[in-house]
């Protein structure tokens, strides 16, 4: 699974650089396309560090997924 999070990281990481260069660095789309890839730069990094983890994976309530996407949404000034 970790193998493609880091796949479709570098594919976000070419399509950041596309929309950056086309449309400029602080256009909406490419800074859309740069939260996209340090998302999924994160998720990566979280995936590696459970496939170190001897222990078993905590479990995420779904409220508490829920409490951070209003939160991140809250943040985007939408």
């Amino acid at each position: 699974m970790t193998r493609y999070v880091a796949t479709i990281r570098r594919q976000l990481q070419e399509v950041f650089e596309l929309f950056s260069t086309r449309y400029g660095s602080r256009s909406t789309v490419a800074e859309v396309a740069g939260r996209a890839l340090v998302c999924t730069t994160l998720l990566e990094h979280e995936m590696l560090l459970l496939e170190q983890s001897p222990t078993e994976p905590e479990k995420v309530e779904r409220e508490d997924l829920n409490r951070s996407a209003i939160v991140g949404t809250a943040n985007r000034g939408e």
